[in-house]
């Protein structure tokens, strides 16, 4: 009997530690499993589920770097459907901001801010993660920019003369600036410095030639006041149905009928009195007593066009007096001479003087 119970014992021993091993080694390997699971969980990367956010050609520098710039882990397991495991360090442009400080502090300096970004809403133009462009742009303006300022696009579709750098990828920056500006518009300077910034050569466009109009305001004695506003007031900056990108239409031959629709561009700041009356004391000084000579030349189915007698842009001498005028491949000389109460102009006919 007691041979009996020591082997009892001696096999109920040997069957625990048998058994208790063999549960060890389950716990043990269940848990190794899980350990060798989550390594392997671990040592995925952020790119390898997400692809797609890095397709393109250049990565936005925290993404290149660490997603945890802007991405905070929630302590939540990730991923699970319905389950936030990252949250964003800051919202819309804030999350910019923690970046692009200088450019924050650049827009806060400036009156006109555009609106998305005023907004805060950044990613309506910029991806986040990657992107072809440079600055990180869905595409190239113009085509950007037409997602808002579809009337723009629609203008220059339908009209026949566009302004070149509408034209161009990337045209609309070099005069708008994407994020804010001093000026209106969004302009990168004031409207007169910025059309001349460009405009200060001779510039060839097929078998046209548009002047050097930064040279000829800097040698005029006189500049139209039209510019004291802006080049605006006269062109449209975008695309236009008249030549010269004239906002509203001109006869910019040297005749014309006389009538106010003709010049309304015109009209738009001098008095129509300048057209209509035959006789005046107060209309115009270019008048013989008070017979008005605006009126003799111009009020008629064959009438003189304004650009026969001024320049449009500036002069070296007195009301806008050009030296020549074009009359087809001629340059005919305009001989004009100031007196005190009057003048006299040679040019289209002999020596003629007025006296008011």
């Amino acid at each position: 009997m007691r041979t009996n119970k020591k082997s009892l014992a001696k096999n109920f021993m040997f069957n625990f530690i048998k058994l208790s091993g063999r549960m060890l080694f389950t716990c043990l390997l269940l848990t190794q499993v899980h350990v060798l699971g989550q390594n392997k969980t671990n040592e995925k990367t952020c790119v390898e589920c997400h692809k797609r956010t890095v397709k393109n050609n250049i990565l936005h520098g925290p993404v290149a770097a660490e997603c945890t710039n802007c991405h905070i882990p929630t302590g939540m397991e990730h991923p699970l459907e319905d389950v936030e495991g990252f949250s964003l360090l800051a919202e819309g442009s804030d999350l910019c901001f923690t970046c692009h400080e200088e450019e924050q502090a650049t827009i806060a300096s400036n009156k006109y801010i555009h609106k998305p970004v005023s907004q805060g809403e950044c990613l309506e133009c910029h991806e986040v993660h990657s992107s072809n462009d440079p600055k990180l742009i869905f595409s190239k303006s113009p085509d950007l920019c037409y997602f808002c300022h579809n009337e723009i696009e629609k203008s220059v579709e339908k009209s026949s003369v566009v302004h070149q750098p509408v034209k161009e990828e990337g045209g609309c920056v070099g005069c708008h600036s994407p994020h804010s500006s001093p000026e209106k518009k969004m302009l990168v300077s004031n409207p007169k410095t910025l059309c001349l910034s460009c405009h200060d050569k001779t510039l060839i466009k097929g078998d046209r030639k548009i002047a050097n109009i930064d040279s000829l305001l800097k040698k005029s004695k006189m500049v139209h006041q039209a510019l004291n506003k802006s080049c605006n007031s006269c062109h449209d900056p975008h695309a236009s149905e008249n030549e010269y990108l004239l906002s509203i239409y001109y006869p910019t031959g040297n005749y014309a009928p006389g009538t106010e629709d003709n010049y309304e561009l015109c009209f738009g700041c001098h008095d129509t009195d300048l057209l209509l009356l035959e006789t005046t004391e107060y209309a115009t000084e270019f008048r013989d007593g008070d017979r008005n000579l605006h009126y003799v030349h111009i009020n008629k189915e064959k009438g003189r066009t304004c650009n026969n007698c001024h320049s449009v842009h500036g002069s070296s001498r007195e009301h806008l007096i050009p030296e020549t005028v074009k009359f087809g491949n001629w340059n005919m000389p305009l001989v004009f001479k100031k007196t005190e109460n009057g003048g006299s102009c040679k040019g289209c006919h002999e020596e003629k003087a007025y006296v008011r």
